[in-house]
């Protein structure tokens, strides 16, 4: 769940009284950590600590819901990984991949932003050559995975985003599924937990979640653990189709799901 404190909307009490009103048993905070450079929809430097001591009064004043401090932190080669926040007290970190390499101006490419981002990083970084786009996203996956695994792998194929209607590759094409197969057996000998990401799904970007079917196959195959998440922006956004996702893994094989409890992950059944 993202907040007011980066690019998300509302108060972290509303988030809270949100899901009680829902009957949610436990939710986490999860708002995008400070970048060493000028973003408008990261948290700011200077309001960590403040983010930190909120939701650790809000631990102690609602009883009926647990509640647990996270970031979702970027990996960017030589700038920032999820390790840079592991001594701020958190329960949770998630690490995610938004950007593919740099501009001349040295201003990092984001994937999931806009087209017009997307295909400017297409075509002065990458020669327009989609396959050195994508294989380069996957391979910084790869590379946090593998030295700095986080708790949670945040929206694993968000590369997808921009790629309605196969605008640029395709998801069925050989190359893309050998780039995937490698990045579940990297995952596959850590003990991280891969999100299944509702997001883009609910807000109408994606016709699947992050990660798709075919991947969650692969997962299910590689004996991964899975949770479900939101990321939310929105206090009405905070569930958003949990029970499709459930539909889905039953469909696939699994028949559960890992929750995050006093420190450690649990199995509950779907």
């Amino acid at each position: 769940m993202h907040s007011h404190y980066c690019d998300g909307q509302g108060e972290l009490a509303s988030y809270v009284k949100k899901a009680i009103e829902k009957n949610m048993v436990a939710i986490g905070f999860s708002s995008h950590a400070p970048v060493p450079f000028n973003s408008d929809w990261h948290m700011q430097l200077d309001h960590l600590e403040k983010y930190i001591s909120e939701i650790k009064f809000l631990k102690h004043g609602y009883k009926d819901i647990k509640i647990y401090s996270g970031l979702e932190v970027d990996y960017i080669p030589g700038q920032i990984c999820p390790n840079d926040y592991a001594d701020r007290g958190l329960d949770l970190i998630v690490g995610s991949v938004h950007y593919v390499g740099q501009f001349e101006d040295q201003i990092n490419c984001c994937i999931d932003d806009t087209v017009e981002e997307f295909e400017r990083g297409l075509k002065l970084i990458f020669n327009n050559n989609i396959k050195r786009l994508v294989a380069r996203y996957y391979k910084i996956v790869i590379e946090m995975i593998k030295n700095d695994p986080p708790d949670i792998i945040g929206h694993l194929d968000v590369i997808k985003k921009l790629n309605s209607n196969n605008r640029f590759f395709s998801e069925e094409e050989s190359w893309y599924q050998e780039i995937i197969t490698d990045v579940v057996m990297a995952i596959s000998i850590t003990n991280c937990i891969v999100e299944v990401n509702t997001r883009g799904y609910y807000k109408g970007v994606t016709k699947e979640f992050y990660p798709g079917k075919q991947i969650l196959k692969k997962c299910f195959d590689a004996d991964i653990r899975l949770t479900i998440n939101s990321d939310a922006h929105h206090p009405n956004e905070i569930a958003n189709n949990f029970e499709d996702v459930a539909s889905v893994l039953l469909d696939i094989g699994y028949n559960s799901i890992y929750i995050f409890d006093e420190g450690k992950w649990y199995p509950v059944p779907l």
